[in-house]
């Protein structure tokens, strides 16, 4: 049976600000010292063939991206100041690995409507370990900044959501081309690919409804239902956000949705129809999923302060709640906001984000099985 066997955190920077006051998003000369260069908050991240863990992060300096080392434990900034402009200031969900090792990203960005005239754009990016560089391909929706994107790599096709605007986006790599830039309306937190290779979101910012892009039409199929609950857990990331706070390929025919309620839902791709699976844990947000060993999914959720990692059994319908995020010192995880586990799946790590009285933390969980 599946446990739980250590937590603990690391940290890359802390705050030394321990008031629980909103966090300022206006990008004057006048932001404390220690708001620039100390809170931060981890928000995507990516497991490499290479062994190392690849995080994206808030921070207000731009240092938005980072290597930790499960061996040595230690960071390494991959030195995104170098080509970022002002307002790129995280990764959201925007990590992609494709097959030759390098990784996709995307830049995301905070500001004040007033500053959008401003604003340059978010950038997708590519970055080789070998090579250690980091190269912008494009900006694929001016003004706006990219919440989300998902990798396409046999069609070499990215897949993206915008903010403050909710677009959809199609970026060609190979190509260099922006294929589509339509509003939609919804944010899906991170969508992802059916066995046929469609991307699945969500659009209408009211209702949330599911939508599927089918790369081999170039076209979008818009559905007119969400999934269970979908409007009344709509907005809870942020204003104008969707429902979806994690989706997966279960490899089983079946895509599989954490919401941002907290419960877990089963997409059939051929039929769009979607089947209420259950709830792991009372608390709102499931942003992390992954298959883990045989029939079983790894998930983490949680919301101030609620922390916790789960498993549910695709052959069982089982749900098992391992157990609350918190460390030796008593420090509970905030808020998850992102999970991947390494390929023995005996360690995972957890992304920490939203922390109201301290910097969020990448977090180690030690499994059994």
């Amino acid at each position: 049976m599946a446990s739980i066997t250590g937590v603990k955190y690391h940290v890359l920077r802390e705050s030394q600000n321990r008031s629980r006051a909103k966090e300022d998003k206006q990008f004057d000369a006048g932001i404390a010292p220690e708001l620039l260069n100390n809170r931060v908050s981890f928000v995507c991240l990516l497991m490499h063939p290479d062994g190392k863990l690849y995080c994206g992060i808030t921070a207000r300096d731009g240092d938005i991206f980072q290597r930790f080392d499960p061996q040595t434990e230690r960071f390494e900034s991959l030195g995104y100041p170098a080509v970022r402009e002002q307002f790129e200031v995280k990764i959201h969900r925007s990590l992609e690995l494709s097959a030759d090792g390098t990784i996709y990203g995307a830049s995301a960005g905070l500001y004040t409507i007033d500053r959008r005239h401003e604003a340059t754009g978010g950038a997708i990016f590519k970055y080789h370990p070998k090579e250690g560089k980091i190269h912008k391909l494009a900006v694929p929706c001016p003004r706006d900044y990219i919440q989300t994107i998902t990798l396409d790599d046999k069609r070499k096709l990215i897949y993206g959501m915008t903010w403050p605007v909710s677009k959809f986006f199609v970026y060609d790599v190979a190509r260099n081309v922006v294929e589509d830039n339509d509003y939609v309306g919804s944010i899906t937190h991170i969508g992802a690919l059916d066995d046929a290779g469609c991307y699945w979101g969500t659009w209408d910012p009211v209702r949330h409804y599911l939508f599927k892009y089918d790369p081999s039409k170039r076209k979008t199929e818009y559905f007119k239902h969400s999934i269970p609950e979908g409007p009344e857990f709509a907005n809870i990331m942020f204003p104008g956000a969707g429902p979806v706070d994690t989706m997966i390929n279960g490899g089983d025919g079946f895509m599989y949705i954490g919401t941002c309620g907290g419960t877990l839902v089963r997409l059939e791709p051929k039929t769009a129809q979607v089947e209420y699976l259950g709830r792991p844990s009372a608390t709102r947000r499931m942003p992390g999923l992954v298959r883990w060993h045989g029939t079983l999914l790894l998930g983490a959720g949680g919301d101030a302060e609620g922390g916790f990692i789960f498993t549910y059994d695709r052959q069982t319908q089982a749900f098992k709640n391992l157990g609350p995020l918190v460390a030796a010192d008593g420090t509970k995880l905030y808020r998850v906001h992102d999970l991947r586990v390494t390929a023995d799946g005996r360690r995972a790590f957890i992304a920490e984000t939203d922390v109201p009285n301290r910097s969020g933390h990448l977090w180690q969980c030690d499994l059994d099985f």
